[in-house]
């Protein structure tokens, strides 16, 4: 948009001062003052924006603002006499009405389709702790992108903690998303305010910070919301919410907990959340390139993960914090506090053209099998999982109710990624892991729908 003078009236293209460098706007002196409502026709949440630069005399001499901006009420600002004026107008965000329901847009139209597969299985292990969670489409982001939910949680001390993330992790992560997105627009405005008219690249900068912020508050606080919970899960199984269960076993020991380990999947991102010992791994490019982990073990071996707990005055004994459990975050464990924490550390990562699959799983394939091998693994399988046999019993339970749930969607398990699971969880138990298994594969590859 051109410039204007102090009379409001445009002035010629020779006339106009050059435009400002983003770092002389961001960083050089300079004045913005935003016009009220009625100094600008047309509607509301269009508003003109007057930006003064600082001349080279303005530190010795000052004036008062224009006689434009005092008629609209402005407060004087004192300038110098070589300051040079300009206009901008700012087209603001309208006011979103409560039955807000945004358009699909044609970018999230044509999103990536999203195509999974899991297998759950108990193992050699008396009970099974390990759960599940596939949620497909189960958000809308504010652009009408469709936001999707793929979790696994390994329980220890009962299957009390990790049910209760399977249930209610997605929800609480809707209802922090939603939340977040009014405060995202809110944000965005003012966050672009101070850089219209300077350059396109640097407003979507701006925004993508911003999206990506709110992405990483609404995981915090909905692991935090599901861990604030977990000492509700009373011993009996049931999850009591309220009223709390009434049974003889309704005493919670506090030591009962599980890992999450939470892949959010929008448009072109991919957003980890892990707290304990369970992985996400990205199989990008080749045979042979090396995968890219998303999350890192909460092991006591970890030099900060110790430093923190001798901070706190903990121990780490056997490998184990306080001689009991090998990790040193999870949710729950109250009894474990405050060496046990439950913050997520939050990783995201933009999707390249190459990627293959995203591989979340549980410390029962990980301990036996390496990132490299998995995905190696995982590749073949979605190239030639066609010809491979499956068991019809290694489907997970959780696998099939996504697919059923979904089917309206236009996503769902598919056989592949199934296989690639179930190959996995058979490879696991080959090599004799020690543990429960449980692994979500999701194909990340570029397909027709």
């Amino acid at each position: 948009m051109g410039s204007a003078g102090n009379d409001g009236n445009p002035t010629p293209a020779a006339a106009a001062p050059p435009p400002l460098s983003i770092m002389e706007f961001l960083h050089g002196p300079r004045r913005v003052v935003l016009e009220p409502p009625s100094a600008t026709a047309g509607p509301s949440w269009v508003r003109r924006v007057r930006i003064r630069t600082a001349g080279a005399e303005a530190s010795s001499s000052a004036s008062s603002s224009s006689p434009a901006a005092g008629s609209a009420g402005s407060t004087a600002q004192q300038l110098g006499d070589d300051d040079e004026e300009r206009w901008l107008e700012l087209t603001l965000a309208p006011p979103l009405p409560r039955a807000w329901s945004p358009r699909l847009p044609a970018a999230a139209a044509r999103a990536w389709p999203v195509a999974f597969g899991s297998v759950s299985t108990q193992g050699r292990l008396p009970y099974m702790e390990d759960t599940v969670s596939l949620r497909p489409g189960f958000h809308t982001w504010v652009d009408g992108s469709p936001m999707h939910f793929f979790a696994v949680f390994d329980g220890h001390g009962g299957t009390h903690v990790s049910e209760l993330c399977r249930d209610r992790m997605h929800e609480f992560l809707a209802d922090e998303l939603a939340r977040e997105a009014a405060s995202f627009l809110v944000r965005r405005e003012l966050a672009t305010a101070g850089v219209v008219g300077t350059s396109s690249s640097v407003g979507a900068w701006v925004e993508h910070h911003e999206e990506e912020h709110a992405w990483h508050a609404a995981l915090a606080r909905a692991f935090g919301r599901v861990d604030a919970m977990a000492a509700i899960p009373c011993a009996c199984g049931r999850i009591a919410r309220s009223p709390p269960c009434e049974c003889p076993r309704s005493v919670f020991t506090g030591y009962v907990g599980s890992t999450a380990v939470v892949a959010l999947l929008v448009r072109g991102t991919v957003v980890v959340a892990n707290c304990g010992d369970s992985r996400a791994v990205l199989c990008r490019g080749l045979a042979g390139v090396p995968p890219i982990p998303l999350s890192y073990d909460h092991k006591p071996n970890r030099p900060d993960e110790l430093a923190r707990i001798h901070a706190v005055g903990g121990q780490v004994m056997y490998k184990r914090v306080r001689g009991v459990l090998a990790m040193t975050r999870a949710l729950g464990d109250r009894k474990l506090r405050p060496e046990v924490i439950a913050e997520p550390e939050i990783t995201i990562t933009e999707r390249m053209a190459d990627d293959q699959c995203l591989i979340l799983a549980s410390d029962g394939m990980w301990d036996v099998i390496s990132n490299e091998t998995v995905c190696h693994v995982a590749r073949q399988c979605l190239e030639y999982g066609n010809s491979l046999p499956v068991d019809p019993r290694a489907a997970s339970s959780s696998t099939a109710a996504a697919a059923t749930a979904t089917a309206a969607r236009g996503h769902g398990a598919e056989p592949r990624c199934s296989r690639a699971a179930w190959v996995l969880g058979r490879l696991a138990l080959a090599r004799e892991t020690a543990d429960n298994i449980s692994v979500i594969v999701v194909d990340l590859r570029q397909r027709e729908r």
